[in-house]
């Protein structure tokens, strides 16, 4: 005992990296181990090796690197990162979940309704207990010496940068040099895949968590630069609208959470979960696909033109997007909200913003379960309000966000066994059960909003930011893109209009056109919301302001 109280900083920077690296990281280096070793090759084989031992040298080398603070802010930050790896361990372990920006994103977010759901007794008890051993070794260990103040003597200031180096590079030069490899096989497959060196920067702590913290960080920065930084495509741009058509007409769009076109009936799923929305004649859906895996990166890319946000991790915005250039010209707008993405809100430029918090402490909701229909009353009040039309109003809803069984009420529970707790276990059936019950949901959410706007002239929209990935293997979203599966892009897109609004010819036109392509599946993008919204209500750009093979209601001349 009294040795393990005395180990150099150096042994105990080693004893925790293999603790982190092989214990925390336990799960995902046997899921990938075995994948390389059911197909083994000499490349293969090489494969293990590089990520079995980089998996200790990179944390190795992180907890060196701290070290050079002192002993005392060595012992805190140390500490972090243990307690932070072993909580993500939690879901690394048990849900398969990838930890990349969009999980950070979601952790930090100010909607911390949402963010405590995924937490529970479960990862709780994880975390507590697979950092004690670790925290008890940090803060009982006697040494005094640290890697600074073993710098003040030439031998010792050789020894240990000679190790961090090392470490360092012996992590580097093995995945840069299979980068490179993967790199020229990708050039004679001709196929497109992820960096090497980025996949298992993604899949191992700390590395994972670190790495995307610090796009976080900088992401916040970015964003905290002023918004008229951005480029503003009113002002870019000429924008001309179809006459005073546009003076009674309200539009709706629905923002969606997590909701999957393949689990929706109208859209050709084997359970009928969307039964209200099935029987709407002026109703289209397309089977869309995301423009990122987690809501805080999808809502930077899906309501801007194609290449309004960087194609970097963090989505950099680079314009403003479609709801601030309606409103500027000239249409009213409130936004509601049932989440509390007030960066995303605020960009809107919308008159009137009401989150979760606000709906929620209002009066006549007091005592209720704060779920999307609250936003009914909301979308009333807000069309009293604004008996003259030219009118936008946005919701951001829950849809579908796990704890799934937590977005409906009980009598929308048609699909049993359901999973219906956090902290127990769930089979894929349970799981899946609970989630058409909230599609279904979805559907009645989607037709009561339609049926306050029947009489009125009116356009209504709806796509969900991203999709889920419920499986065996794989659950929740918020994968980096480049590694996601399929279904985490899987998102419906609706557009309605009402009988008022079909009594335009060119409206009517534009319908059929969207009718057309929908009966022919033709697959919708996130990209193209900007350039539909506006052309679906009629307006042109002369200057480019719109790209026409975005625009869904776009109508190709005879014989194109």
């Amino acid at each position: 005992m009294n040795y393990i109280k005395s180990l150099t900083q150096q042994r105990l920077c080693l004893f925790l990296a293999l603790y982190i690296g092989l214990f925390l990281n336990g799960a995902v280096l046997v899921r990938r181990l075995l994948g390389y070793f059911e197909d083994f090759s000499a490349q293969n084989g090489i494969f293990a090796v590089i990520e079995l031992c980089g998996s200790v040298l990179a944390t190795f080398f992180l907890l060196r690197l701290l070290s050079l603070f002192g002993r005392r802010p060595w012992q805190v930050l140390t500490s972090l990162v243990v307690i932070i790896s072993a909580a993500a361990s939690y879901y690394m372990t048990f849900m398969n979940v990838v930890i990349g920006y969009g999980i950070v994103a979601s952790v930090m977010t100010t909607d911390v309704d949402l963010s405590k759901e995924v937490m529970g007794r479960g990862l709780l008890m994880w975390t507590v207990l697979s950092s004690l051993p670790p925290l008890f070794f940090i803060w009982s260990n006697r040494c005094r010496y640290t890697l600074l103040r073993q710098l003040r003597t030439r031998g010792q200031r050789t020894r240990n940068l000679a190790v961090v180096l090392m470490a360092g590079l012996l992590v580097w030069a093995p995945i840069r040099l299979m980068d490179r490899h993967q790199k020229q096989v990708e050039k004679t497959s001709q196929g497109d895949m992820p960096s090497y060196g980025g996949v298992i920067a993604n899949s191992y702590l700390p590395s994972n968590w670190v790495s995307a913290l610090g796009l976080y960080a900088w992401a916040q920065v970015d964003e905290s630069s002023d918004s008229r930084s951005l480029i503003n495509p009113a002002k870019k741009f000429t924008y001309v609208a179809p006459g005073n058509d546009l003076d009674d007409t309200y539009v709706v769009f629905i923002i969606g959470e997590t909701t999957r076109w393949d689990h929706m009936g109208i859209l050709g799923y084997d359970r009928n979960t969307t039964p209200k929305l099935s029987q709407e004649k002026n109703l289209v859906a397309y089977r869309g696909t995301s423009c990122d895996t987690a809501t805080k990166l999808s809502l930077r890319c899906m309501f801007v033109r194609q290449g309004g946000a960087e194609d970097n991790p963090q989505r950099t915005l680079k314009e403003q997007n479609v709801f601030a250039v309606l409103k500027q010209l000239g249409f009213s707008s409130d936004l509601f909200a049932m989440q509390s993405e007030m960066w995303f809100y605020s960009n809107t430029m919308a008159d009137n913003i009401a989150y979760r918090e606000q709906i929620g402490a209002e009066p006549r909701n007091r005592g209720k379960d704060v779920a999307d229909k609250l936003l009914l009353p909301e979308v009333a009040q807000s069309l009293e309000g604004h008996p003259n039309g030219k009118h936008l109003i946005i919701l951001h809803t829950k849809g579908s966000h796990w704890s799934y069984y937590q977005r409906y009420t009980r009598d929308f529970a048609q699909w049993q066994p359901e999973c219906v707790g956090i902290n127990d276990y769930c089979s894929k059936k349970e799981l899946i059960n609970a989630y058409d019950n909230s599609v279904l949901y979805v559907d009645t959410f989607i037709s009561d909003v339609l049926d306050q706007l029947r009489d009125k002239k009116a356009i209504v929209f709806y796509a969900a930011d991203h999709g889920e990935s419920i499986n065996e293997k794989e659950h929740l979203h918020g994968t980096p893109r480049n590694l996601a599966p399929p279904e985490q892009f899987r998102v419906p897109m609706l557009v309605w209009m009402s009988d008022k609004y079909l009594e335009n010819p060119a409206h009517q036109q534009a319908f059929k056109q969207l009718k057309k392509e929908a009966d022919m599946k033709v697959p919708r993008r996130h990209v193209e919301l900007y350039d539909t919204i506006m052309g679906c209500l009629g307006y042109t750009s002369p200057d480019g302001g719109i790209n026409e093979n975005n625009n869904w209601c776009h109508v190709p001349a005879k014989g194109q």
